[in-house]
């Protein structure tokens, strides 16, 4: 194998790191990003409940079931205002993740083809040598069997 091959299959497997680390870090932010969209969700449902108490509260005239369900409805409102900035970060750090992974991954792909190519030549390069060797050897039987 020459020294250029070997650099190249060592900046393969470097490349192929790279694309492993950054597929993990996607995972993570993909994951983060879920976990607030699920968030939200959950506070979404929690302010529709506390309006549906709220209203059965004023209906059964229950001043203080009234109150708390209020209560829960701003806890829940705000819960989701503050969810949102941070749902946006996630989205954010989502993007930035998946922009860092396909150019790892596009980066890992070219080494790749670089190898493949460096290795086809070599061969090539060897067939060559074979087929010459092959030739001067055929020559050098005919040229003798002239004399």
């Amino acid at each position: 194998m020459s020294d250029r091959a070997a650099r190249l299959k060592r900046l393969l497997a470097v490349r192929r790191l790279n694309e492993d680390l950054e597929r993990r870090k996607l995972k993570v932010a993909l994951s983060s990003l879920a976990e607030v969209e699920t968030a939200m969700e959950r506070q979404e449902g929690e302010l529709a409940g506390a309006k549906v108490a709220a209203r059965e509260a004023l209906e059964q005239g229950d001043r203080g079931e009234w109150l708390m369900a209020d209560a829960q409805g701003e806890v829940a409102r705000w819960n989701r205002e503050r969810l949102k900035g941070m749902l946006g970060e996630r989205r954010a750090a989502a993007a930035a993740a998946m922009r860092r992974f396909v150019e790892s991954r596009r980066e890992h792909r070219q080494v790749k083809q670089l190898v493949e190519d460096a290795a086809l030549a070599a061969g090539e390069q060897e067939g060559r040598r074979a087929q010459a060797a092959a030739d001067d050897w055929f020559l050098s039987r005919r040229g003798g069997a002239a004399e």
